[in-house]
């Protein structure tokens, strides 16, 4: 089972962002732990994280658990597991068409120009996330050409990737953030939603939950 944590936030004046955003990672991180594992032998409140050769966090003294974390403007988000995992999160907003040629493969292009303009951000970041919890997952940094990977889907449900022997999942939240999780393995991932907790002065997040069928 994957477990995914969200909160949501709005930066206090004389904090910075990126401070926030840190701090909200590691709680989330932690009090999955709690909830996930509860009391481990030998385990410490708040884990020792390293980071592997391509910067890829882990936890020193749990090798068996898997954790990533992304953030974007007014979210973060924390995905834990036994598998290797990767997450990213965007909000969906202008970006810069130059890109497309770094990012997408042709199929994905011609996909995009066939797209009234109005959806093609959300589009964008569909993608771009999907890529980069890959790039998360497999724990090699943008070392892959992104080009190199493509994804379409068969109707508004079905995901296909030309990776083998991983497994997506995507999800929209309130029509402004794209979420992506990828996971090593040909297992399917089930979303469901699971219960609300507090969060940065006591606004609610949500906990989503992904699970073998």
């Amino acid at each position: 089972m994957i477990r995914i944590y969200l909160a949501r936030y709005e930066a206090d004046r004389g904090k910075k962002k990126r401070e926030l955003e840190h701090e909200l990672g590691n709680r989330l991180l932690y009090m999955g732990f709690k909830d996930l594992y509860g009391s481990v032998s030998g385990s410490q409140d708040q884990p020792v994280i390293l980071r592997g050769e391509h910067g890829k966090p882990y936890l020193k003294d749990f090798p068996y658990i898997r954790y990533n974390i992304s953030h974007t403007d007014g979210m973060v988000a924390c995905g834990i597991g036994e598998r290797e995992l990767g997450i990213d999160l965007e909000r969906i907003r202008p970006f810069r068409h130059n890109i497309l040629r770094k990012v997408f493969s042709d199929a994905e292009r011609r996909r995009m120009e066939d797209l009234p303009e109005g959806e093609r951000s959300q589009y964008f970041f569909r993608i771009w996330t999907l890529k980069e919890s890959y790039l998360k997952a497999v724990g090699c940094g943008i070392t892959i050409p992104l080009t190199s990977i493509s994804f379409e889907w068969k109707d508004k449900s079905l995901l296909s990737c030309s990776e083998p022997g991983v497994s997506f999942y995507q999800t929209l939240i309130d029509e402004e953030y794209v979420l992506s999780l990828c996971a090593m393995g040909d297992e399917e991932i089930n979303f469901g939603q699971n219960l609300a907790f507090c969060t940065e002065g006591g606004s609610r997040g949500t906990e989503f939950c992904f699970q073998k069928p």
